[in-house]
């Protein structure tokens, strides 16, 4: 027999593969998607990383400091080109290797220190509950590319434009790429002789096309395709079978990068989300925040290297963010409870790199910004904060997502300068 949807669907589930997308914006005409990019890669620092460990520094003048925000030293400071980097973890190693495509923006204002609306805030644009991840905007573009938003956690609210896939047990997906192999393999023994597969599929496109005709809904008919598509096994997940790496990497941010890029290469996808948690150090926070940078630093830099090896990395766009970031100084347990205030770093196609917008000042508080030209304001109570809608409103022109997204799913925050600008 062939592979029945509902066999379908219980390989699908097993893979941790969501298959079935959804109709997207509602009186919109899209084009088929072009599958060679860009490719867009968001990820999360989950539990509120710490920026003044990163690429916002802010050490103490020497051990007598009282309260400092950190325990380096402010002469110990590291520059790679135009950008600055705590003097801990794989830092230098990082900022020296990709400080050329790398965008810092300092002094982003997420307006809350509660973990759900920070991550919304951060990767949607947007406080309130319910505004669509970026990830899904893009990917909803390219709805017909059968896992064109791939997530692993983080912010993954979609708005009912397409279906995100989550990747659980990769070595299912040959299953539902060659349903007709026996132990799932491309060469694999079949259950059925090519002349009889090919009668079956003729009966079942006979079928469709019956079907059809009896549905005059776009929704209907866009359902019925996908059933029948799962049912034949006339899909394109067996294009990343054969470009999926032989092995993969044990280190969780490393794998999600290999899924990623492989998918990106087959050309089934757009978007991805990768998360790594143990961000919320409330205590011992140096000896548990510092590694874990550098855990999440060491899976960036190999998720460019995968990207290269793929060879997709001059297509590559990648976000950096997290809920928010931690106080500026210790509490009693020698960790650093929940602040607004935050860094985003911007990666690769079409990003301005080596470049550095917004400041903070000794105390890791916002610097006002003159609206017009994104410097320090002349008059501080006439400047504004970066929040993360100003960054989503130029990486949505980035994108060249159209006015119907802007216009059902708006973001209030604006400003006249542009960040992407060189």
């Amino acid at each position: 027999m062939t592979l029945d949807r509902r066999d379908f669907l219980k390989l699908a589930g097993a893979a941790g593969l969501a298959v079935t997308t959804l109709p997207g914006l509602p009186g919109s005409a899209r084009a088929q998607s072009d599958p060679s990019g860009p490719y867009w890669v968001f990820v999360h620092a989950g539990g509120g990383w710490d920026p003044t460990l990163l690429c916002d520094p802010k050490g103490r003048a020497d051990e007598e400091a009282e309260d400092p925000l950190n325990m380096y030293f402010t002469d110990q400071i590291g520059t790679a080109g135009n950008l600055r980097y705590a003097p801990v973890g794989m830092n230098q190693q990082f900022f020296d290797k990709h400080h050329q495509r790398t965008l810092v923006i300092n002094g982003v204002d997420t307006q809350t220190n509660n973990h759900d609306a920070g991550v919304r805030h951060t990767f949607s644009g947007k406080l309130a509950q319910g505004h669509p991840a970026l990830a899904a905007l893009i990917a909803g573009e390219s709805r017909d590319q059968p896992m064109a938003f791939i997530s692993n956690g983080g912010y993954d609210v979609t708005g009912g434009l397409v279906a995100p896939t989550r990747v659980g047990n990769i070595g299912a997906v040959s299953r539902i790429a060659w349903p007709n192999s026996i132990n799932g393999a491309p060469d694999g023994p079949p259950f059925h002789r090519e002349p009889t597969l090919d009668r079956i599929r003729q009966a079942m496109n006979r079928r469709k096309g019956v079907v059809e005709t009896q549905s005059d809904l776009p929704r209907h008919r866009h359902g019925i395709s996908q059933l029948f598509t799962a049912r034949t096994g006339q899909n394109t997940l067996r294009r990343l079978t054969e470009v999926l790496p032989g092995e993969f990497d044990r280190a969780r941010l490393k794998r999600q990068s290999q899924v990623a890029c492989a998918a990106f290469a087959a050309g089934i996808s757009r978007s991805a989300n990768l998360t790594l948690g143990g961000f919320d150090t409330h205590g011992n926070h140096d000896d548990s925040h510092i590694p874990r940078m550098a855990e999440l630093l060491a899976g960036v830099d190999f998720l460019w290297d995968e990207a290269e090896r793929q060879g997709i990395a001059d297509d590559l766009i990648v976000m950096m963010g997290s809920d928010f970031g931690r106080t500026p100084g210790y509490n009693n347990g020698n960790g650093k409870d929940h602040w607004a205030i935050t860094s985003v770093l911007l990666m690769g196609r079409g990003v301005p790199g080596n470049r550095v917008i917004g400041e903070t000042n000794a105390r890791h508080v916002p610097i006002p910004l003159d609206s017009a030209t994104g410097r320090p304001a002349a008059d501080p109570d006439k400047g504004m904060r970066i929040q993360p809608g100003h960054i989503h409103r130029a990486l949505r022109r980035l994108a060249g997502l159209p006015e119907d997204v802007d216009r059902m799913f708006p973001i209030e925050a604006r400003a006249e300068f542009d960040l992407l600008a060189s």
